[in-house]
């Protein structure tokens, strides 16, 4: 099936923004990565010995939606596949107007994402511990998943629910590909991160907007 694909190149001024914001929010974001790094060692969140710092590039990676201006579409979201709680604790930190549920069907992973809520006073987000083919999606509601899907398989899962908007984090490689083998109609936009060689953590990666 064939479907609308469009590139656009993001420079690096779009990832001096997302730390910018980081550091805005510096108070919360370092509390929630030292509670994230407590989890880590009883359950794996995010890989196991990765640094201190790769946990908090991850969660700078989180932020970049905000300076794409792709967020501001809808006033709830919803992150699936939510894992440690990335992307959607990051965002959540930062807009604090919108509504984030926090997403995943491995509860043990939940209960850890909901501690970490609590201590970090995070008001402004709810848990669901089951799979998304099983969330009543509200009409305007967008959707939010770091590498825990591929495309088809998540188009698959929400079946008929009216979700409007899909930020995916992916490698690009592979994307165009991903998009061909929807069995759906729909738009892919795709924001290639093109950082420099001084950024390699960034390097091969973007996020994927897809819409109806």
């Amino acid at each position: 099936m064939k479907h609308p694909i469009k590139t656009i190149q993001i420079d690096s001024e779009t990832l001096s923004k997302a730390r910018e914001l980081y550091s805005e929010h510096e108070k919360e974001m370092e509390a929630y990565l030292d509670i994230l790094l407590e989890w880590n060692e009883k359950i794996n969140l995010v890989s196991r010995n990765v640094s201190r710092e790769t946990v908090r590039e991850h969660i700078i990676h989180s932020l970049l939606p905000i300076p794409l201006g792709l967020i501001q579409w809808h006033d709830k979201w919803i992150d699936s596949g939510t894992g440690g709680g990335l992307p959607g604790i990051p965002l959540a930190i930062c807009e604090k107007e919108k509504r984030w549920i926090l997403n995943d069907n491995v509860r043990k992973k939940m209960k850890a994402v909901d501690d970490i809520v609590n201590k970090i006073e995070l008001k402004n987000a709810d848990i669901i511990a089951k799979s998304i083919s099983l969330v009543e999606l509200e009409k305007g509601t967008g959707l939010v998943t770091k590498h825990a899907f591929k495309i088809k398989d998540l188009l698959r899962l929400l079946g008929k629910a009216p979700w409007q908007t899909i930020l995916m984090w992916k490698g690009v490689e592979d994307v165009e590909k991903e998009v061909r083998r929807a069995h759906k109609d729909i738009i892919a936009t795709i924001y290639e991160f093109n950082f420099g060689k001084d950024e390699p953590f960034y390097e091969g990666k973007g996020i994927v907007k897809i819409e109806r």
